[in-house]
């Protein structure tokens, strides 16, 4: 209930720590090195400033009060008193012994709060009541150690008055000192113990918190003993406590709001990589340069030969170590798990040379091994259907296939409680998809969800590149028996092989007249010679004017115009065609008569109207043809045509435009009960036509 009136209190404890950091910056400027002191008010200012953000999002978490209240205690009771204390022992001021005195004790006063937020991160809860007995040793640790630095008579011998003016000579204040920091040490080791075994435990965002979290304290668990290790020997350590304290509380911050979360596995395989080899150069450097420069030095060697040496060892071992590194790197990021480089790698190895199905069981294998998934159920789309095509672990029963919709991919999810779906696809066109099926204990990560999503687009290339290898085999296989025009509509679109279609189109017959009497002439093969050299000539000339040949009937021959693809001037195109057929007759007549062979005529029947166009036939046999009443005069007109002779019917005239057709009249066809309107075609070329009229020639 009183909740809205500590709103401002986070910001207010915000503005007193910047006002004290400033405070005592200003104080001590020039007493004590700049560096140490920006970096120092820097981490109480960031520490305090990442406690108001979280508060602002998340106002009742314990941490966020937890880090005001460090960063706060960290500028009163250290910075501001430390900087009065050295400017009032420069300057006189006063009050410069109590408040280097306060500076001195208060330090440990912060490690219960530091206790404390190991323990309540990142959910605001203790692991379990049993955990708060760890706070409250510390606070009593803390108690006895900063009871014992603050009564020591020792403590401050470089106060403005030479001792501790507060000392208790009684006292047995190394014993507090020892007593105390074995407390809080016991203290600090279990809230350590606490966060390692809640890493060890949780799972997704959690885990990801906790890994921040893990990374900046171990920073802050590496640098704070090296600096107080090398703090006497170089200035070169003294920034780095600062540091580490600084990139705590914003590792904190980042991990409780979640802000980038998910860069930490590429943030720690870095610092590990770079890390790994920094230390390893240096050790290298150190050994040749400071190790072997010591053993040699009295041979008179010079100074520059060694770090030559170590530069050239260096830079022959950087690419093998960089690489041993990034290993180690991602198996403590990813444990056994490949990283999700190594996971595209392996599945691109394995699309090279294996089956389609053995892919698709290699990517779901993959994807379990990757994210901890339970289950992956990979389905291809088949016709209509989204069937299930390999799955890992292969347990359990298959799913059923699904109807293809607009919601496949939530009734994949219906179907497969407690999954996840990712469609397959390949330019907008759903190739297949993926189910997921997820861990309670380890949800999908963003960073999980998106190597999914790139297995599956690398898929849905493979798929696509895939069945257009099968459509252009498919084609080359129906290119023996289908059309070519026909072939290539079903080279792009497999579904045009069972595609029936109502088109207006011009049918051509044509057939050798007297064939009977020629057939009882020859020997069969001269029949079979001159028959093929006809029929050769006539496919040449029905597919330069644009025609497709149906088919073969002996000696007759028959084209369509206008499908399957279709055309605005297939009644003229047929006309062309059929005096073209005339004439090239004539010419294979005057090359027989060179040869010895006999020569023949032949009729042409045409007629434009609708048809049924499409694949007909059976398992083992389809032929791509057009049926029709239609079909069926131009097939009557052909047999009623003498020698030499075009017969059209008066729609193809009209749709033609041409001006070589002369009436015939009204003709009676065998089978058909209506008269037919039947026109001649003048097809013969004459000296005024070869000048450059338009005809049929042409």
């Amino acid at each position: 209930m009183g909740l809205p009136r500590l709103r401002p209190l986070p910001g207010i404890l915000l503005a007193v720590t910047v006002l004290a950091e400033l405070g005592g910056g200003w104080i001590s400027w020039g007493l004590e090195p700049a560096w140490d002191t920006l970096l120092f008010a820097l981490s109480a200012i960031l520490t305090a400033g990442t406690g108001a953000l979280i508060l602002s999002r998340h106002p009742s978490h314990p941490v966020g009060w937890l880090l005001c209240v460090l960063g706060l205690a960290n500028a009163l009771t250290v910075d501001l008193p430390q900087g009065w204390g050295l400017r009032a022992a420069a300057e006189g001021w006063a009050g410069g012994l109590p408040a280097e005195w306060l500076a001195l004790w208060s330090g440990p006063l912060t490690t219960p709060l530091s206790v404390a937020i190991l323990l309540l991160f990142p959910t605001g809860h203790l692991p379990n009541r049993r955990w708060s007995t760890v706070v409250w040793l510390s606070a009593a640790g803390t108690a006895i150690l900063a009871t014992g630095v603050a009564l020591d008579p020792d403590t401050g011998q470089d106060f403005v008055g030479g001792r501790n003016p507060y000392a208790a000579p009684g006292l047995p204040t190394d014993t507090l000192f020892w007593v105390g920091l074995a407390l809080t040490a016991v203290a600090m080791a279990a809230a350590l113990v606490a966060a390692v075994n809640r890493l060890r435990h949780s799972s997704g965002v959690e885990r990801q918190q906790m890994k921040w979290f893990a990374l900046s304290s171990a920073f802050a668990v590496v640098v704070l003993p090296v600096s107080v290790a090398l703090w006497p020997v170089t200035p070169i350590v003294h920034p780095l406590p600062a540091i580490a304290l600084t990139v705590w509380p914003i590792a904190i911050g980042v991990a409780i709001l979640r802000y980038r979360l998910y860069d930490i596995d590429l943030l720690i395989t870095r610092t590990v990589v770079y890390g790994l080899l920094t230390a390893l150069f240096t050790a290298v450097y150190l050994v040749i340069v400071v190790g072997v420069g010591t053993l040699i030095g009295s041979r008179g060697n010079q100074d520059l030969f060694l770090p030559i040496v170590a530069t050239a060892v260096i830079a022959v071992a950087f690419q093998p170590a960089r690489e041993r590194s990034r290993r180690l790197a991602n198996r403590l990021v990813y444990g056994e798990r490949a990283s999700p480089y190594e996971v595209l790698s392996e599945f691109s190895r394995s699309m090279a040379g294996a089956s389609t199905d053995d892919s698709l069981l290699q990517m779901a294998r993959l994807v379990v091994e990757a994210t901890g998934a339970e289950q992956v159920t990979v389905w291809l789309r088949l016709g209509d259907l989204l069937q299930p095509q390999a799955r890992w672990p292969p347990t359990g029963q298959p799913p059923d296939a699904i109807a293809l919709d607009a919601h496949s991919l939530e009734a994949l999810v219906e179907i497969q409680p407690g999954s996840q779906s990712f469609p397959v696809a390949h330019e907008q066109e759903l190739l297949g998809a993926l189910t997921v099926t997820i861990s309670p204990r380890e949800p999908l990560t963003p960073a999980s969800e998106k190597l999914i999503a790139d297995l599956a687009a690398q898929t849905g290339l493979g798929l696509r590149f895939q069945r257009m290898k099968e459509r252009a085999l498919f084609a080359r296989a129906l290119a023996s028996f289908l059309p070519p025009e026909v072939a290539e509509l079903v080279e792009a679109s497999p579904s045009a092989l069972s595609l029936r279609e109502e088109v207006e189109a011009t049918i051509l017959f044509s057939d050798i007249r007297g064939f009977s009497s020629l057939a009882e002439r020859l020997p069969p093969r001269e029949v079979i010679d001159v028959v093929g050299r006809h029929l050769e000539a006539m496919v040449e000339v029905v597919t330069s004017n644009g025609g497709v040949l149906d088919k073969f009937a002996g000696d007759a021959v028959m084209a369509v115009f206008g499908a399957p693809r279709p055309t605005a001037d297939h009644a003229r195109r047929a006309l062309l065609c059929a005096a073209a057929m005339q004439r090239r007759q004539l010419t294979l007549n005057e090359e027989a008569a060179q040869e010895g062979l006999p020569a023949f005529q032949i009729g042409i029947g045409v007629n434009t109207g609708t048809v049924i166009a499409g694949t007909l036939g059976g398992p083992g046999r389809r032929d791509y043809t057009v049926l029709g009443d239609a079909v069926n005069i131009a097939q009557r007109l052909q047999a009623t045509a003498v020698g030499g002779e075009i017969l059209a019917t008066v729609v193809t005239v009209r749709q033609s435009g041409t001006d070589q057709a002369e009436p015939v009249g009204l003709k009676q066809l065998k089978g058909h009960q209506e008269l037919v309107d039947t026109y001649r075609i003048r097809w013969a070329q004459t000296s005024a036509q070869r000048s450059g009229g338009i005809t049929h020639g042409e």
